[in-house]
């Protein structure tokens, strides 16, 4: 039997990723983590949607470790203001570089692979599905292939069951993970990528500021990968 723990973050990627594990996998186990960010109340609200929309076990854990080391930090992710950006900023390297820093919080990926390794372990073995992309490969480096293959290394002597990092979206973009998302017939209006969401609408859908860097991003991605983009904003995201 195949198993499959996906790191369920309530974005654009991680949706995509839990579409696909559902598609791929005989058994699947929905995995989000809270540390205080600023869409913690929407981020879990849409956990719990697609849960029951798919059918798929969910579990939240709460780390206030991470929260403090978060806020130690500096990240804007917990208790700040996240950076206003429209596309034309993104396309600068050093500036986009400079947000991804802004909002890094303290290995929180090495974190969140190291908790799901070890519900793996302990069910056996498994794969963890991660929500990793080229788009943001290019601006955090624990989205690159070269973090999920030093990752697996050690997952290979950390582990006593067979236990891995899986990457589905390695080699796509935002324009990509949009085509993917629609070939699966996902359900993307209901997820969430804002780093400061407004609430929801009253059908359930969340409500992005349309000024953060994930908002742009998720934005673009759509309209040039779809040619649609059902997520309600606050503010149109200027691309």
């Amino acid at each position: 039997m195949k198993r499959a723990v996906v790191l369920f973050s309530g974005g654009l990627d991680s949706t995509a990723c839990l579409y696909w594990a559902r598609k791929n996998y005989d058994e699947v186990i929905m995995l989000t983590v809270n540390y205080g960010s600023n869409e913690e109340r929407v981020t879990n609200r849409v956990a719990e949607f697609f849960s029951k929309e798919l059918d798929i076990p969910l579990k939240i854990i709460r780390l206030d470790f991470l929260e403090e080391f978060s806020k130690l930090r500096g990240t804007t992710l917990v208790g700040g203001e996240t950076p206003k950006v429209t596309a034309k900023e993104l396309e600068d390297m050093g500036f986009a570089r400079e947000i991804a820093k802004s909002v890094w919080v303290p290995a929180r990926n090495v974190v969140l692979i190291a908790i799901a390794a070890s519900l793996l372990d302990a069910l056996g073995g498994g794969d963890i599905i991660v929500g990793f992309n080229a788009e943001e490969g290019a601006t955090f480096p624990d989205n690159t292939p070269e973090f999920v293959e030093r990752v697996n290394e050690m997952l290979r002597y950390g582990t006593l069951s067979e236990v891995r990092v899986v990457a589905p979206l390695i080699n796509l973009d935002k324009k990509g993970i949009a085509g993917l998302l629609k070939a699966l017939n996902a359900k993307y209006e209901y997820s969430n990528s804002c780093y400061m969401p407004r609430g929801f609408t009253e059908d359930g859908k969340p409500i992005h500021c349309g000024e953060c860097e994930s908002c742009v991003r998720r934005h673009r991605g759509l309209i040039e990968g779809i040619g649609e983009d059902r997520t309600v904003y606050a503010v149109e995201p200027k691309i």
